[in-house]
């Protein structure tokens, strides 16, 4: 997965290094023979009093002048103390400005426009690969403020671009909490199931990756009901019967145009009764009918009060999904989203952009067909993955 990023990533930060090294090994120009000529004749006229005043020297006479000073000081009588402070503004020849040249030699200082230039490339590998401008803005924010004027050691320049790049992405990213850990926790903690409230634009995987949580659940010993929510779409109460009668858990359904929040509803008080401890409900996502759907989306969350909700996009839908997921988060604000179709993704820029764009973490990925196929987003895993 995600390695077209990967392989462009790599790429962008070798040749920074090298265009950084570039600007700076610039070499300078040459003096002309006859401005060298004309310095040398005005060595020759000089004074051989001010010959000893040539760079380097200019301290050590100033230091042997100050010596004289101090012995005739001694000489008489003035306080020891007096003395003791003029010795400490001597100049002390150390080689400390002789390293200060060297590193000066293999060092580098990014400046602004040295900065500007090589993010020029980075903005449009990252725009290529899925992620949303205003993204790649936040980046450049982030990485300007931590590269911009910062000496770096010549051997250390490309690892220092990739560390810097690899702590703007833990910036932007936001870690997930497990949502297992929150379900088991209510459960030893009250007698009410867990509700998740399940969101996303038709045909994106949703009612798939519903099944799939299900099974998860299952696999950790918890309890699960399934709620049809999705009362408008065309065949979806028979998909997810389907998905019910495999893993063989309860469906709570109503007919074709029923009140979704009736449906979801109904499938909390049978887990209540029975004893189950989730509860997962599907439901519609008609984006062309906004105001219907934000309508019926703020009535179901009023009606079944969900512990989690989550938005469902496919990966690879780019910034149609993080526009969809910008949209859902504004009529109910969202706790986190799981992306579905991660195995067949070769940018990976969507998982950083949704998480932008909603401020919230993503849950989960979905990386294939099979019911197990539903991975825990590692956030660490993601970034290493992208060779940073």
């Amino acid at each position: 997965m995600f390695n077209k990023l990967k392989e462009k990533l790599k790429n962008w930060i070798k040749k920074s290094k090298e265009d950084i090294e570039k600007v700076e090994e610039t070499p300078l120009k040459e003096e002309k023979p006859k401005e060298k000529e004309k310095k040398e004749q005005v060595i020759e006229e000089e004074p051989q009093e001010k010959i000893g005043v040539t760079e380097g020297a200019e301290p050590l006479a100033k230091e042997q002048g100050t010596a004289i000073q101090i012995e005739q000081e001694i000489e008489e009588g003035v306080p020891q103390e007096t003395i003791d402070e003029e010795l400490e503004k001597i100049e002390k020849p150390t080689k400390k400005s002789l390293f200060t040249k060297v590193k000066s030699k293999f060092a580098y200082k990014i400046t602004e426009q040295e900065f500007n230039k090589i993010f020029d490339d980075l903005e449009m590998l990252l725009l290529e690969n899925n992620i949303a401008l205003e993204v790649v803005e936040d980046i450049k924010k982030i990485l300007s403020e931590n590269l911009t004027g910062k000496e770096i050691q010549k051997q250390e320049l490309e690892k220092e671009i990739k560390q810097e790049l690899k702590k703007t992405l833990n910036e932007i990213l936001i870690e997930p909490d497990n949502p297992l850990d929150a379900i088991k926790e209510k459960k030893q903690s009250e007698h009410k199931p867990f509700i998740i409230l399940f969101f996303g634009i038709n045909g994106t995987g949703k009612t798939t990756t519903i099944a799939k949580f299900t099974q998860l659940l299952q696999k950790n010993n918890l309890s699960v009901v399934l709620a049809a929510a999705d009362t408008f779409r065309a065949a979806s109460i028979e998909q997810i019967q389907i998905h019910a009668d495999k893993l063989k858990v309860p469906l709570i359904k109503h007919d074709y145009g029923s009140d979704p929040s009736a449906v979801g509803f109904d499938a909390i008080k049978y887990a209540e009764k029975h004893k189950i401890d989730t509860v997962l409900i599907d439901t519609a996502g008609r984006m062309h009918t906004k105001t219907n759907l934000l309508a019926e989306m703020e009535k179901i969350c009023r009606v079944t009060n969900p512990d989690l909700k989550i938005f469902v996009a496919e990966i690879i839908a780019g910034n149609d999904a993080t526009e969809e997921a910008k949209t859902f988060n504004e009529m109910i604000e969202n706790d986190g989203s799981i992306l579905t179709k991660a195995d067949i993704d070769e940018k990976g820029g969507t998982i950083i952009s949704v998480s932008h764009a909603t401020h919230k973490p993503i849950f989960y990925l979905g990386v294939g067909q099979g019911m197990d196929d539903l991975k825990f987003f590692d956030k660490q895993k993601f970034i290493e993955d992208l060779g940073l």
